[in-house]
């Protein structure tokens, strides 16, 4: 009996170490892979594929699909009669022949800027003064720089005047002009005066007024001398009248 006994312990251990092995043969052999790789790892068709391209093929298509996208959501240019498609005419010029000059430049220039077109900003002053024996379409104004102390004066057309709502003056404020004008160092025409003939007159910002207003606090300090002023007054009496 122990004989039969060993004889079927023998079958069932070769059944299972059969079985074993079948079992192991398919996993070793993914193990070692098809040898399309170094390492001997199971690389798939389209890693194959990947790994045979060149490097950075797949960054040089993303860019190349880039700017295309990119292309495509770019808008239209607006059409020339599109609302709010407008020329500015007092745009400021970004040219070369422009010399944006402070009046206090002006005011004390050489013969540098004699002939130049100039832009000045500044507060127009006083009153228009039609110009006498020349064209009666033109008019002097003042433009001044209340920072420099300083003025120049412009020969501009009544047109231009026009646009001018306040004169700068005691209690007002005059407004503010952006003008553009060749500058005459020695003008031949108004007997050697500095002056700028402009071409293009810009109210930058109004004019306004702002009269004085009566604060009575401001008399309390001469009140406070007046009742101090009287005190010594009294006491120098009453001194005076005790001493007699």
């Amino acid at each position: 009996m122990s004989a039969r006994f060993s004889k079927a312990a023998c079958a069932w251990a070769l059944s299972v170490a059969f079985v074993l092995a079948l079992c192991a043969a398919p996993a070793a052999w993914a193990a070692e892979g098809d040898g399309s790789s170094k390492d001997g790892s199971v690389v798939s068709a389209g890693a194959e594929a990947s790994a045979g391209a060149p490097p950075g093929s797949e960054r040089a298509g993303e860019a190349a699909q880039g700017p295309q996208g990119e292309g495509e959501q770019e808008e239209a240019p607006a059409p020339l009669d599109a609302v709010g498609n407008e020329i500015n005419d007092g745009q400021v010029s970004d040219t070369s022949f422009l010399y944006d000059a402070a009046i206090a430049d002006l005011a004390g220039a050489d013969s540098y800027y004699n002939g130049q077109m100039v832009q000045v900003r500044g507060e127009a002053v006083g009153e228009a003064i039609r110009m006498a024996g020349g064209p009666s379409d033109l008019v002097w104004v003042t433009l001044a720089d209340v920072a420099s102390n300083s003025s120049v004066s412009v020969v501009m057309r009544q047109e231009d005047a026009a646009k001018i709502d306040t004169y700068g003056a005691y209690g007002k404020t005059g407004s503010w002009l952006r003008v553009q004008g060749v500058f005459d160092l020695a003008c031949s025409e108004h007997d050697g005066e500095s002056d700028i003939h402009a071409t293009s007159v810009v109210v930058e910002d109004q004019g306004f007024e702002h009269p004085d207003e009566f604060d009575v606090q401001l008399f309390f300090p001469g009140l406070a001398a007046l009742a101090v002023g009287a005190f010594l007054m009294v006491m120098f009496w009453y001194v005076r009248e005790r001493s007699r």
